[in-house]
């Protein structure tokens, strides 16, 4: 064999070794374009190229056809900056555009060779960490998005674009509860396939990785909600199991004139909006939504504050006789006057107090100002009527509930048997136990105990079989709509209702047909919008029986 077949069988050698390398090598020359001499296999498939003519015809076979342009000038000053010896190497990163468009990243270690010529060779290798596909899909870390977004507006501006553009977030919810099903493994493979696609849809901007499951990106607001449809379809494709949701967040802030960590946080909180809606996969951190979390982050904040100002006060929904169209009672709802943001209705403040372990605080002062009033009245000499209280399930293991209730109805002098206690039937799943042992203890104490919403959970008989109860209101949501299977359903819990010798109570009577439906049927109290709405005592009495004479004269007796 001659020198000249050596060589060959040497080069072709050296070809086979660097294309069953496990990660990629690159070898150009140091001239203005960065001439490639050589790409192994998993460059041109990490390129999105089928073969090497492809690859060439995408990069034009030089370095600068691979790295984006904004990367060019700062990567080539960094690879022609003079080295001692020829054994120096030198960390590089930058980012390509692959034939379907979509950007990746290259973490690379740069190998200087000086051939006997004087000839600079670069040896670039790009070897896969623990997790390749998630390393190349997206950055690492926060700290690099807000640096990418404080210089891109700028870039684009150069680039003749309208930098308008949204922050966007992506979460991957409930995946801990995937990784105890699946693994793992299969967990990883899932977030870093999410990574993928993301850059894929996304292929104009960068993506990146804030932890585990949490992603960020910038991109254009012009069909941004078309992408992040086709992000999610395309991810829910693949990965069908409803156990895991994928949540994404937007926000378009005013570039240049606002903060990016506080622009990342809207977007984050719109995903966090969605972990319990699984109807749901994407939502835009508009001004209402935007309103609704920093009422929700002041309640939880300023609870202490309400209370000990006052701004918690009772309003009094009517309970009416339904055979009899008398007035016979009120249930408490809680109303927040708040100074900066008005009248806060209890959807805005019940679950932040409860996610924050403060419903107890609410429940506390509903009951003083209920007692408090009562006494009130009383010593004017007004009429007063039984008034029912709602007590969270998170009351009796916050405080101690029955004897709450007990010091204001000392205090205040107020009969027992001028108040109800009212429990949730959703929050006595699973303490049925419990909860019986607490109900008995109010009723043996002479309170009357109603059971709240009922049908609203999926335990209702199982709670009513263990629990011994006064009167149970029935739902409003059997009323919405009010249909013939509705009124079926209705029907057999009213005649059990008799059977247990258990009170009835309709919620949400808003019609005259709903309310002739339960008067018919034998359902002893009605409540809802027809016969009156919340309002302070002297008022809800007075418009209260003001629309009981309406309904009288309309032919009801």
């Amino acid at each position: 064999m001659n020198a000249s077949e050596q060589e060959k069988n040497k080069k072709e050698l050296l070809a086979s070794c660097l294309d069953h390398l496990p990660g990629g090598v690159l070898i150009c020359v140091e001239d203005p374009e960065g001439s490639i001499l050589y790409v192994n296999k998993y460059v041109i498939e990490f390129m999105d190229c089928a073969t090497e003519a492809e690859f060439r015809q995408l990069t034009g076979g030089v370095l600068t056809g691979m790295v984006r342009p904004e990367e060019r000038r700062e990567l080539f000053q960094v690879m022609k900056q003079f080295r001692e010896g020829t054994s120096t190497f030198q960390h590089i990163r930058y980012a390509v555009k692959t034939r379907i468009g979509r950007l990746r990243y290259v973490d690379a270690l740069d190998y200087l060779v000086v051939e006997a010529s004087g000839r600079r060779l670069h040896y670039i290798f790009n070897v896969p960490g623990d997790d390749p596909v998630l390393n190349q899909d997206a950055l690492p870390g926060v700290r690099k998005f807000f640096d990418y977004a404080r210089q891109l507006p700028a870039l684009m501006q150069q680039g003749g674009k309208n930098p308008n553009l949204a922050v966007v977030a992506f979460h991957v919810d409930h995946y801990k509860i995937y990784s105890l099903k699946y693994g793992a493994a299969a967990t990883e493979k899932l977030i870093s396939r999410c990574a993928a696609i993301l850059q894929e849809v996304f292929s104009e901007t960068f993506l990146f990785n804030l932890s585990e499951e949490r992603f960020a990106l910038l991109a254009p607001v012009k069909q941004l909600e078309e992408k992040i449809q086709q992000a999610h379809a395309k991810m829910r494709e693949e990965y069908p199991d409803q156990v895991v949701m994928f949540h994404f967040g937007s926000y378009l802030p005013r570039m240049g004139g606002e903060d990016m960590y506080r622009s990342l946080l809207w977007a984050e909180t719109a995903c966090d909006n969605l972990r319990e809606k699984p109807e749901e996969f994407y939502q835009e951190a508009t001004a209402p939504v935007r309103e609704k979390v920093q009422i929700r982050r002041y309640v939880v904040s300023h609870i202490d504050e309400a209370v000990e100002k006052d701004w918690i006060r009772p309003y009094y929904q009517p309970l009416v006789r339904a055979k009899t169209l008398e007035l016979v009672g009120f249930e408490a709802l809680a109303r927040w006057q708040e100074p900066s943001w008005g009248t806060l209705l209890p959807d805005a403040f019940i679950g932040p107090l409860e996610t924050s372990h403060q419903i107890d605080k609410l429940d506390q002062q509903m009951i003083r100002c209920v007692c408090r009033e009562y006494r009130q009245r009383v010593d004017a000499g007004k009429p007063v009527y039984p008034v029912s209280l709602n007590l969270s399930g998170l009351d009796f293991f916050l405080i101690n509930a029955f004897a709450t209730l007990e010091k204001y109805v000392k205090e205040y002098r107020v009969p027992r048997n001028m108040l109800r206690v009212e429990i949730t039937e959703t929050l006595l799943v699973g303490q049925e136990g419990r909860m019986a042992e607490e109900v008995n203890r109010f009723r043996e104490a002479g309170y009357q105990v109603w059971m709240d919403d009922f049908g609203s959970g999926y335990s209702s008989l199982h709670t009513l079989k263990s629990c011994n109860f006064d009167l149970m209101k029935l739902d409003k949501k059997f009323l919405r709509p009010f249909t013939e299977r509705g009124k079926k359903i209705l029907e057999n819990v009213l005649e059990m209702t008799r059977l247990l010798c258990i009170r009835s109570l309709g919620e949400g009577v808003e019609n005259r047909e709903q309310l002739e439906f339960f008067r018919a049927q034998g359902c002893e109290l009605v409540q809802g919008y027809l016969l009156g709405v919340p309002l302070p005592y002297e008022d809800s009495i007075t418009a209260c029986q003001k629309r009981l004479q309406q309904l009288r004269k309309a032919g009801l007796k």
